[in-house]
């Protein structure tokens, strides 16, 4: 029977619970994989993202014989195109089970909702900013999802979207450093000898609300350090402010690092608990038990996720970077509790990043994967 791509209107659509719950049945007894809540789906397909305040999108899911096969979410990012300078659409949530029949039609569906909208190119896996990474994993399937920081995908997703013509547009790396990772004793000097002259500072917080009255600064320098890079794009205010919002909801302040140059902020250093394994336990659903694990889970866990680091560019020749990186040191040595870390979202393009995490020993982990077909 052919396959029928049929549109998710909103929520209340009856194809709206296909849409959220094919991916939990495509990775059925998989270790890995780790589903988004249910309730931040619901936010996207009702188009309450901040990010919709922008840019449009429309949700569609795939059916054979009555029975959905496969979804994919395709949009059209107006800041990323005005960041960029381009007119391309972008997809995301793209699941769908080994059948290329099925992947077709879902690229298919994707190309011609991008040409009706005269777009000349369609990139994916494409995130929303922030601490959403993009990238297809193409290496790296033994290693469980770092929350849904990162996608999880079957290794034949690879296969498909290579022969429905997509090319590689940009890698992401994740970084594995173990607890015993050291900086090398000169860059450690250098670190040490800059904070001792007392420009370069290391701010640290104890409580959210201490974080919160520096939260708009950081994400300027986070804006101004990352956002012209490919997977990133000049976020709006609301943008800004869910992130935030979200940030504060899952971090813990104690590992979040800001460093300060004559009392103005310069660079950060966003560390997080890896709280998948209870995300794992709560399959998409937010009850008084899922709600305990994830709580109890921030002492069991013994893996540390680093997502988003940087410094601003004019200060990066004075030092700023050993200062950062030792941070990133301490950070691993400082709590006892945490035996692993995982540097996530950095990109291949940051050649003096992946220079430093080198430097540290470490290895290249997982590798994320952007396509783009040009129309």
């Amino acid at each position: 029977m052919a396959v029928d791509i049929q549109l998710v209107e909103n929520s209340k659509s009856k194809i709206f619970p296909h849409f959220i719950n094919i991916p939990h049945k495509i990775y059925t007894n998989n270790d890995k994989w780790v589903p988004w809540l249910h309730n931040e789906m619901k936010l996207f397909i009702d188009k309450k993202h901040p990010m919709f305040f922008h840019s449009d999108g429309d949700f569609f899911v795939a059916m054979r014989n009555n029975s959905p096969a496969g979804r994919i979410f395709i949009f059209e990012n107006t800041m990323y195109n005005k960041t960029h300078n381009m007119k391309s659409a972008h997809f995301y949530f793209i699941d769908f089970y080994d059948d290329r029949e099925v992947a077709d039609c879902l690229f298919s569906a994707a190309v011609d909702w991008a040409k009706k909208r005269h777009c000349n190119s369609l990139l994916g896996p494409m995130g929303f900013g922030g601490v959403t990474g993009g990238g297809l994993l193409i290496e790296g399937f033994e290693h469980r999802a770092s929350m849904t920081m990162m996608m999880y995908n079957h290794p034949y997703y690879r296969d498909h979207i290579e022969a429905s013509g997509f090319t590689k547009y940009l890698d992401n790396f994740s970084f594995y450093l173990p607890s015993t990772a050291q900086l090398p004793e000169g860059l450690r000097q250098t670190a040490e000898a800059l904070l001792a002259k007392g420009e370069f500072k290391v701010l640290k917080f104890k409580s959210k609300k201490e974080l919160q009255k520096v939260a708009d600064d950081v994400i300027y320098v986070f804006m101004k350090t990352l956002s012209d890079h490919a997977g990133n794009y000049e976020l709006t205010k609301p943008e800004c402010d869910y992130i935030v919002k979200s940030l504060l909801q899952v971090a813990n302040p104690e590992l979040i690092k800001i460093i300060t140059y004559k009392s103005t902020i310069i660079g950060f250093l966003f560390g997080f608990h890896d709280l998948s394994a209870a995300l794992q336990k709560a399959n998409g659903k937010l009850t008084p038990l899922s709600i305990y694990r994830i709580i109890r889970e921030y002492k069991k866990t013994n893996w540390i996720l680093v997502n988003g680091m940087g410094i601003l560019p004019e200060f990066q020749g004075l030092g700023a970077n050993a200062v950062l990186y030792a941070e990133l040191e301490k950070t691993i040595r400082q709590y006892p509790q945490f035996k692993h870390l995982e540097m996530v979202q950095i990109q291949e393009t940051t050649n003096k990043m992946l220079s430093n995490v080198k430097t540290l020993n470490g290895r290249t982990f997982k590798t994320h994967r952007m396509y783009q077909l040009q129309l």
